[in-house]
């Protein structure tokens, strides 16, 4: 059974496991979205993250207690998301659907699901959880940006509610530019 919920610091071991699979997994592959383990993400974003109540963990949390060997090698770390309301400098650029204070709106950040879990719906559940915290939240705008050759993950994205306002060239770190789509939730 899968369960999504904020993570806890003592997740991070298996949680930094799962994004380092995502990226040797993605890396030099039509859907590598430059992501470095390290600097995105990083430790501390995950720490601040977690610390914060800020990070979401999808876990398998149906293991056979009675198989003590495979409870004690299989990460259940399914895929992990964090939310907050920190939006890419880019994001002016849109005349977005939902106006609002920045302090209304939640950004998804680095959401990204175990090679191992792919096809389960990890996404659509870690979606769903996050847009759920951020109306507890009193949030009207749930935002995000991605690369624009992730076809999987706009699909879901676009599958799950959000309206993409078109692909813009988006300053993603570490000095880089790349084509992303900026998508919005309106939570209203």
């Amino acid at each position: 059974m899968m369960i999504v919920r904020t993570a806890s610091v003592d997740e991070l071991p298996q949680i930094e496991a799962m994004y380092a699979a995502i990226v040797d997994a993605m890396q030099n592959t039509p859907l590598d979205v430059w992501w470095q383990m390290g600097s995105h993400p990083s430790h501390e974003m995950l720490l601040d993250a977690a610390s914060d109540g800020n990070l979401l963990v999808a876990v398998d949390d149906g293991h056979d207690d009675a198989d003590d060997t495979a409870a004690e090698t299989a990460n259940p770390v399914l895929g992990a998301c964090i939310l907050n309301g920190v939006q890419g400098v880019d994001y002016g650029i849109i005349d977005w659907d939902v106006q609002c204070d920045v302090t209304e709106v939640n950004v998804l950040h680095l959401l990204g699901v175990s090679p191992a879990a792919r096809g389960r719906g990890v996404g659509r559940a870690i979606i769903d959880k996050a847009s759920a915290m951020a109306m507890e939240r009193g949030v009207k705008s749930l935002r995000l940006d991605t690369f624009d050759n992730n076809a999987p993950a706009i699909a879901l994205y676009r599958s799950c509610g959000f309206t993409d306002h078109g692909v813009y060239e988006v300053h993603v770190g570490r000095g880089l530019i790349h084509a992303s789509h900026l998508m919005e939730m309106d939570l209203r």
